[in-house]
């Protein structure tokens, strides 16, 4: 069985939204406690934080990985991880995808687990299960110190061979970056049955 850790990736400066995504209030929890009882419904082994280093108010009591490279983007919170993280891969759940479930991410791992590939779903690179071997942390490293322009998550999806799934649902890919989508989204779960 592979050692696979979840990761939160909350280091965004929320800058469209005005304020911390991690702290909105989905129902009656905030988006970063949502997102973790997602990842707790999966046999991980382990949840960790990456977390801008600005950001100084902790979460919870999970492991916290900061960039060792600000400004990098989320490429940038990703490399931390695969320099910091013991694992043969990680599962990496944006706090920005109020309408995530854990189905979606255990298709996620089981694909990208058992082609030891990075695994996404069509047309959005997060959430992603991305294999944490030598070469995706060697391709890490050269992102970050410039020597491989492109730093999105798509061209290192594409560089590995990433095997794009069909989303069950388009909607729970819903990700909100501005209050407008965080409306939307809260509007479209006040409709829902469950």
């Amino acid at each position: 069985m592979p050692n696979i850790k979840g990761v939160i990736l909350a280091g965004g400066q929320s800058s469209r939204m005005g304020q911390d995504k991690a702290n909105l209030n989905r129902d009656h929890r905030d988006m970063f406690r949502y997102t973790l009882d997602q990842l707790e419904n999966m046999k991980l082994n382990g949840i960790v934080v990456s977390r801008n280093d600005t950001q100084v108010l902790p979460l919870n009591s999970l492991p916290l990985i900061t960039d060792l490279y600000p400004q990098a983007g989320p490429l940038g919170g990703i490399h931390a991880i695969s320099q910091k993280v013991n694992a043969d891969g990680v599962l990496i759940v944006p706090i920005d995808m109020p309408m995530l479930v854990t189905e979606d991410l255990q298709r996620l791992v089981n694909v990208g687990s058992q082609l030891n590939k990075p695994a996404y779903f069509k047309d959005t690179f997060l959430p992603l299960y991305l294999p944490l071997n030598p070469c995706v942390r060697d391709y890490l490293e050269k992102v970050v110190l410039g020597k491989i322009n492109n730093r999105s998550v798509r061209a290192l999806c594409d560089y590995f061979g990433g095997i794009p799934l069909q989303a069950q649902s388009t909607e729970r890919l819903l990700n909100t970056n501005t209050p407008q989508q965080w409306q939307e989204a809260k509007d479209r779960l006040a409709e829902s049955p469950c």
